[in-house]
C-alpha cells in the first residue's frame, strides 16, 4: 500500500503539517463565531495546499491554509462559558494503518490489527461525534469533534525519551525486505523480537503516532480545544529508552510530555499519566521515575509478577510494576502502581481504585495537563486482558480526571485488541468527554482481591501523600512527648507477669545501641544456666 493514498472509506487526508498551533484559543470567543467559514477574511495571495481530488485554486484565509479542514476546531460559542461552548479535538490519520506485518496472514490476525483505530473512528462518525465526508452529512458541525492533524515526530523529540540509537535503528526498517524483517532484532544476541512486528512501513507510522500524540497535548494547551482523543498507532507505553517491545516503537505519551515541558514551561510544569491499560507502562515509568513533575499512576493486571511485561526485560529485572516502585530521590510518591492480582477486575474495583488512590493523589499533585494511556484492553470481551470494565466504567473513569487541570484532557490510545470493545469503550469516553454524563453502573461492590491490593497500596503511598490514610502511627507517636507505643506497654506487661509468674528475668544483649522495645524482652527462668533445653519464642512483626 503507498503510504501517499490517503484515501479511506471513513477518510480524506491532506500532507502532514509541521503544527496546528495557528488556531484561535477557544477562551477568545467572538460575538460572530456562530457564522460560517465563508465569512472569515481571506488573504489574497493565499492558496490551499494540494490536496487528493482538489481541482480549484481557492483563496483562503491563513488559519484555512495551515489547516484545510472543513472540520478543523472552532471558537468557543459563548465568552461566558468558553470550557462549555468549545470542542472536543479528535487526531486520527488513516495512513497509521499502514504499519502492517510484513507477510499477513488472514488466518492467524495480530491482535496489534490495524483496524483497531478505524473501528474507532468509524463508531465515532457512525455515534454522531465526529463527521467524515463519506459520512451521509451535509457537513461538520459545531458539534461535532474538531479535527486535529497529525505529523511526523522529529529525532529532537524522540530524544527526549529514548536515544539517537534507538531512532536510528528505527528508520533502518525502511529500507529492509519482508525477508529482512521476519528475522530482524534489535540488538545482539536477541533471539526473537519482544511482541512486535516491523514493515517497511513501521518508521512513518511510529512518527505519525508519536507525533499525533505531541500535536493532541499542544491543541489542548493551546486551547484549540477543551480536549482531545487521539486514535493513534502503534502504541506505545511499553517501548523503554532503547527497547521496542509489546507491539510498541516510541513512548508517545511520555515524548508529549517531554515536549509540552520545554514548549509550556510552567503553564506545562506538572504532568499527570493516568495508564489504564491492563498491562503496565515499564516504558512510562522508566521515562518519568525520576521527575517529580510527572505523575504516573497505573491500574494494571499484576499477576504478582507473572504477567506481561514482566519476566520479559532484557536486563533480567525484577518485578517493575509492583506497587513498591514509587519513584526515585526527589519524585519518590510520584510513581503509583495498582497491580491486581489476578484477572477478572471489573468496574466497582477500578471506581474504587480511583476515588480511594488516583483522584486524591491527582488533587493533591495539581496537575497542569492530564494525559490518559488509554489502553481499552481491561475492557470486557478482551481476549488479552480477561478483566470486565465496560463503557460505563471508562465513561466515570475519565469524567473523574475531567475535573481536574480546569478540564485540560489528552486521551491518547494504546491497547485493547477486541474491535467492538474498542469502539465501544471509545464511544463512551469520547462523549464524556464532549459532555455527555456517563451511563450508570451496574456494579458498585469490588472485589475482596480488589480491596486488598488498594489497601496495600494506600498503605505504601501514604508515606508521600498528606491526603493518604492510614499514616505509620509508630512515626507520628515518637513525636509526641510523653507518648509511648501501645507494643511497648504490652510487652512491659508481659515481662512483669513473667517475672510474677516464673520469676523469669532479662538477660544482658550486648549491643551498643538497642531499640526500647527489645528492652527486658530477653528473659529466662533463674536456672538458664543449667544443661537444659533451652524455649525461644519469637514474635512477628505484623508485616
Amino acid at each position: 500500500m503507498d503510504i501517499g493514498d490517503t484515501a479511506d472509506v471513513f477518510m480524506h487526508d491532506g500532507d502532514v503539517l509541521a503544527s496546528t498551533e495557528n488556531l484561535t484559543q477557544f477562551a477568545q470567543a467572538s460575538p460572530d463565531s456562530e457564522g460560517t467559514d465563508a465569512e472569515n477574511g481571506l488573504h489574497k495571495n493565499s492558496r490551499s495546499p494540494a490536496m487528493k481530488g482538489a481541482g480549484l485554486k481557492i483563496e483562503r484565509s491563513i488559519d484555512q491554509l495551515l489547516d484545510p479542514r472543513p472540520d478543523r476546531p472552532r471558537p468557543a460559542k459563548y465568552a461566558e462559558l468558553p470550557y462549555a461552548t468549545a470542542q472536543t479535538g479528535l487526531v486520527y490519520d488513516v495512513r497509521m494503518r499502514f504499519h502492517v506485518e510484513p507477510v499477513p496472514t488472514e488466518l492467524d490476525m495480530h491482535p496489534e490489527d490495524p483496524r483497531r483505530i478505524h473501528a474507532i473512528f468509524e463508531a465515532f462518525v457512525h455515534a454522531g461525534l465526529a463527521w467524515a465526508k463519506a459520512g451521509g452529512t451535509d457537513g461538520p458541525t459545531k458539534y461535532h469533534m474538531g479535527r486535529i492533524d497529525a505529523r511526523e515526530v522529529t529525532k529532537d523529540e524522540v530524544c527526549l525519551v529514548h536515544t539517537a540509537k534507538h531512532w536510528d535503528w528505527i528508520q533502518t526498517l525502511s529500507s529492509k525486505t519482508a525477508e529482512e524483517l521476519e528475522v530482524i532484532v534489535q540488538h545482539p544476541g536477541q533471539l526473537i523480537m519482544d511482541s512486535v512486528y516491523v514493515s517497511s512501513n513501521t518508521p512513518f507510522c511510529a512518527a505519525l503516532s508519536a507525533g499525533g500524540a505531541i500535536e493532541a497535548c499542544r491543541a489542548v494547551m493551546l486551547g484549540k480545544v477543551k480536549n482531545v482523543f487521539a486514535v493513534i498507532r502503534p502504541p506505545g507505553h511499553h517501548a523503554e529508552r532503547e527497547d521496542v517491545k509489546g507491539f510498541c516503537f516510541y513512548d508517545n505519551v511520555s515524548i508529549a510530555t517531554k515536549v509540552c515541558q520545554r514548549e509550556f514551561g510552567e503553564q506545562c510544569r506538572k504532568v499527570f499519566i493516568l495508564d489504564w491499560d491492563v498491562h503496565h507502562g515499564n516504558g512510562i515509568q522508566q521515562a518519568h521515575y525520576d521527575d517529580p513533575n510527572v505523575l504516573y499512576i497505573s491500574l494494571h493486571v499484576h499477576k504478582d509478577g507473572r504477567f506481561y511485561p514482566e519476566q520479559s526485560y532484557r536486563d533480567r529485572r525484577e518485578a517493575y510494576g509492583d506497587h513498591l516502585h514509587c519513584g526515585k530521590g526527589a519524585a519518590q510518591g510520584t510513581n503509583v502502581n495498582i497491580p491486581w492480582r489476578d484477572h477478572g477486575m471489573g468496574d466497582a474495583d477500578y471506581v474504587y481504585a480511583f476515588q480511594q488512590v488516583v483522584m486524591p493523589i491527582a488533587t493533591e499533585f495539581d496537575p497542569d495537563l492530564v494525559i490518559i494511556a488509554a489502553g481499552f484492553d481491561a475492557a470486557e470481551g478482551d481476549m488479552l486482558g480477561g478483566c470486565f470494565v465496560t463503557p460505563a466504567g471508562y465513561a466515570h473513569m475519565t469524567h473523574m480526571l475531567m475535573s481536574l487541570a480546569e478540564g485540560r484532557l489528552a486521551v491518547c490510545l494504546e491497547g485493547g485488541y477486541n474491535l467492538d470493545s474498542i469502539a465501544r469503550s471509545a464511544c463512551a469516553v469520547g462523549r464524556t468527554m464532549m459532555g455527555e454524563p456517563p451511563d450508570r453502573l451496574q456494579n458498585v461492590k469490588p472485589t475482596n482481591k480488589g480491596v486488598d491490593v488498594v489497601k496495600r497500596v494506600l498503605r505504601q503511598q501514604s508515606k508521600f501523600w498528606s491526603c493518604l490514610y492510614p499514616k505509620d502511627m509508630s512515626l507520628h507517636l515518637a513525636a509526641l512527648p510523653h507518648s509511648e507505643r501501645l507494643h511497648d506497654v504490652v510487652r512491659k506487661w508481659q515481662a512483669t507477669t513473667l517475672w510474677d509468674e516464673h520469676e523469669m528475668t532479662p538477660l544482658f544483649v550486648h549491643k551498643e545501641q538497642l531499640s526500647k522495645s527489645f528492652e527486658n524482652q530477653v528473659l529466662a527462668t533463674p536456672n538458664y544456666m543449667e544443661p537444659r533445653p533451652l524455649l525461644v519464642i519469637l514474635h512477628d512483626p505484623p508485616e
